[in-house]
């Protein structure tokens, strides 16, 4: 998923994922950190990049049933 938004600030991006971390006066910081959760508990991985010129994109792997990362 991408955006062309503001972006994801530079020191946020090692805390975007972690609990109750969050940049809106109304958010409880808890999407991303259980979108991890999720994904991280199907043996995927999440990361967070800056999108080229401007806005953030989030990937994410999810294996195919039966693979390992090793197979790639």
């Amino acid at each position: 998923m991408a955006d062309t938004g503001t972006g994801v600030r530079s020191p946020d991006i090692d805390r975007i994922f972690d609990p109750l971390f969050t940049t809106k006066s109304e958010g409880m910081g808890m999407g991303l950190s259980i979108c991890r959760s999720i994904i991280e508990a199907h043996e995927g991985s999440i990361w967070v990049a800056p999108n080229n010129p401007q806005g953030t994109v989030f990937h994410f792997v999810l294996l195919a049933d039966g693979a390992t990362l090793a197979e790639g």
